[in-house]
């Protein structure tokens, strides 16, 4: 399988982040906070074509895309991430890897947004975190039909257009760090998830 560009450094990026809170992190926290990533590139009006890789719906309701998991495995034959009993770890080459690939700045947007998203890691846990993307309506809907489902097409990105327009009004300012809106747009998902449990 070739390799995503995209998809490999947003995995070398997320596995450091996760690992400098928590020591290990799990593939599945990497697909979490990639689509949480991409999710914010769209409230930064980019195009999702830009974005580089896709992801579905599983039925449980979590993102998943194909391009990380390749990218996964991948990192994890040649050495860079290592299993650390059932979770991983980023190895010292892998760390290399990606200051090399910082200092090129060939990713200064994706990285605005890998940053906030893994960043919402400091007002919540990760389970929080998937408990409140559930919520989001397109893993809402992924969730309702049993069946694995192409996340972000037309329909699903103008409703998530119309949330980030009500998000931006809210927050007064479209040059906020990035940071903000992602964490006060999770804890509104949350805030929906727990009054649906109710």
């Amino acid at each position: 399988m070739r390799l995503n560009p995209d998809a490999t450094f947003d995995s070398i990026f997320m596995a450091s982040s996760l690992q400098r809170d928590s020591g290990t992190f799990a593939a599945a926290e990497l697909h979490l906070f990639g689509y949480l990533a991409c999710l914010l590139w769209l409230y930064r009006e980019r195009t999702l074509a830009d974005w580089g890789y896709s992801f579905v719906g599983t039925e449980l309701g979590a993102p998943f895309s194909i391009e990380i998991d390749g990218a996964v495995k991948e990192l994890m034959e040649r050495g860079y991430f290592i299993r650390a009993q059932d979770r991983l770890r980023v190895s010292t080459a892998a760390e290399q890897q990606l200051s090399d690939f910082r200092a090129m700045d060939l990713n200064g947007d994706r990285v605005e947004c890998l940053k906030a998203s893994c960043s919402s890691t400091s007002a919540f846990s990760v389970g929080m975190v998937g408990n409140a993307l559930a919520q989001e309506p397109e893993l809402r809907r992924a969730r309702a039909l049993p069946i694995s489902r192409p996340l972000l097409e037309d329909a699903a990105q103008s409703q998530l257009y119309e949330q980030f327009d009500a998000l931006r009004e809210g927050l007064k300012k479209q040059d906020i760090d990035l940071r903000v809106p992602a964490v006060v747009w999770l804890a509104a998902l949350y805030r929906s998830n727990e009054a649906a449990e109710q």
